[in-house]
């Protein structure tokens, strides 16, 4: 007996060891009493403690908070720096604590920042923007630009994505045909600019763009990997179409999954029988926005769900009925291009890829691939109870830069043979607006890809997002070749059960 307790208490004490293996350094980085406040960059180092390499996924867009993660994996033992800016109007104590989620961890860990602010440095309030307040004054009565340079040659190039991610909106232009990019109607505030190009290193930058500001320079630096790949665009007298992206708002169903999780970990142990739902949005005076209400009857038995979807479909966890449907090895492959932001593209991925991994088992399998300036591993191989996880990945989905979906294929194709099931779903879902750009790859070497794999049990279905006709095509003869289906999305409604009854069609027994 005292050996199995002592054996328990040690299993404890390495289970808590594991879950704080990755920190970061100092835990709290403490500013102090600071005179002049001009906004000043917190340096923080992580190390990774664990036994796996580590991505650090990306957060979302915060008016007040500039986070600079470092790109691609961590390595075991590896220590990086991490950069934050905190802007603020707020004379006095400051405290912030900023989620950081990384590839292969449920739990977050913590940014933490603290200090006090005696007084503001003149420059403070001109070089960074008013966060207390929303600002709709046009940026200049001069339209200022934004030149791209060859960081090398100093030469001015066009043909570039650009995407702006600001406090109130985004603005997106594709493969732009002039040698300077025009802001108009960009209000005052801070901005994230994404600048990407076949051939180059996709750039991302922090400006401030106010009443004076002119001109924007970002050099790019050449890729080592996409080096033949640079596009020459013949420049045009026709202006380059700015699309104006409106800030996504959470959809009925979401505010419903937000509110189902809040009232499953109220009643836990209990079953929570849906009678009726009624989505009212009220917004109080400090513009947040009122849950939903959710008419139900609760009863003192062990958990339940119940499904809309025929009993002979699931099991009583809401999962797939195992004697009906075969073990699934799923890899997503995720266009992870800027044009995937228009039209809540990426969005209604999104409620489609949830609504599909909600139904998976253990025995089931799911890969996560993305391809934009690179084909990139995001989730390898985790079973289909681990949603969480699954979760964090999909919500840190964020379209930016070039669509080199060749790659992608190739590489997802490769994780799929991996982890193949024999007798099992082994299907590889790609989901695009299908605008594919691969100097390594002809359309003819992506059929016949898809094709042999079909041929070794691996099926390709293709998600489509897009209008254009030629994009439409591609999609069409890839499903086909690969022997799978051919999915259009073009609404929310088209897009929620879409992922899910796919996967049961290629899984049915």
């Amino acid at each position: 007996m005292l050996k199995f307790l002592k054996y328990l208490l040690i299993s404890i004490l390495f289970i808590n060891l594991s879950a704080s293996a990755q920190q970061i350094t100092p835990s709290v980085y403490n500013f102090g009493k600071v005179k002049l406040w001009n906004n000043p960059k917190a340096e923080i180092l992580f190390t990774n403690n664990g036994n796996e390499r580590v991505l650090f996924l990306p957060i979302p867009y915060q008016r007040n908070l500039y986070v600079n993660l470092p790109e691609g994996y961590v390595n075991p033992g590896e220590t990086v720096k991490l950069e934050a800016i905190f802007y603020t109007e707020d004379l006095g104590n400051f405290i912030v604590n900023q989620p950081l989620y990384l590839s292969g961890w449920s739990e977050p860990i913590y940014l933490s920042m603290k200090g006090k602010i005696i007084s503001f440095h003149p420059d403070a309030h001109t070089a960074c923007p008013n966060m207390g307040q929303e600002q709709k004054e046009e940026a200049s009565s001069q339209i200022a630009e934004i030149i791209v340079k060859d960081k090398e040659t100093g030469e001015i190039i066009n043909g570039v994505d650009v995407l702006l991610l600001g406090p109130n909106k985004n603005f997106f232009v594709e493969k732009t045909r002039k040698m300077s990019i025009p802001l108009k109607k960009v209000d005052i505030g801070l901005y994230q600019i994404d600048v990407s190009k076949p051939g180059y290193i996709m750039k991302q930058e922090l400006v401030y763009i106010n009443k004076n500001t002119q001109t924007i320079v970002v050099e790019l630096e050449r890729s080592p990997y996409d080096f033949d790949v640079i596009e020459k665009i013949p420049e045009t007298d026709e202006d380059d179409k700015i699309v104006e992206i409106e800030k996504p708002k959470e959809s009925d169903q979401d505010a419903i999954e937000r509110l189902r999780e809040k009232m499953n970990e109220r009643f836990k142990g209990k079953t929570i029988i849906e009678r009726d739902v009624m989505v009212v949005k009220e917004t109080t005076d400090s513009n947040e926005t009122v849950d939903p209400i959710l008419t139900s009857e609760v009863a003192d038995t062990i958990p339940e769900v119940i499904s809309n979807e025929p009993q002979e479909d699931f099991q009583e966890s809401g999962e797939l009925n195992p004697s009906k449907y075969a073990s699934n090895n799923v890899v997503f492959l995720i266009d992870e291009s800027s044009s995937m932001m228009l039209h809540e593209k990426m969005d209604m991925l999104k409620v489609s890829m949830k609504k599909a991994v909600a139904a998976l088992r253990k025995e089931d399998r799911v890969t996560i691939i993305v391809y934009s300036r690179r084909a990139e591993v995001r989730l390898e191989s985790m079973t289909g109870d681990r949603k969480k996880e699954i979760y964090a990945v999909i919500d840190a989905l964020t379209p930016g830069g070039r669509s080199y979906g060749a790659e992608g294929l190739s590489m997802s194709y490769k994780y799929a043979k991996r982890n193949f099931i024999a007798g099992g779903n082994n299907q590889l879902i790609l989901a695009t607006d299908g605008l594919f750009n691969s100097p390594n790859f002809t359309d003819k070497d992506m059929y016949s890809m898809a094709s042999e794999n079909a041929n070794s049990g691996i099926l390709t279905t293709v998600v489509g997002f897009g209008r254009d006709k030629k994009a439409i095509d591609f999609m069409e003869n890839l499903s086909t070749s690969g022997g799978g289906s051919f999915i259009r999305i073009k609404t929310s409604e088209e897009a929620e059960n879409a992922l899910l009854s796919e996967i049961m069609a290629q899984a049915l027994r």
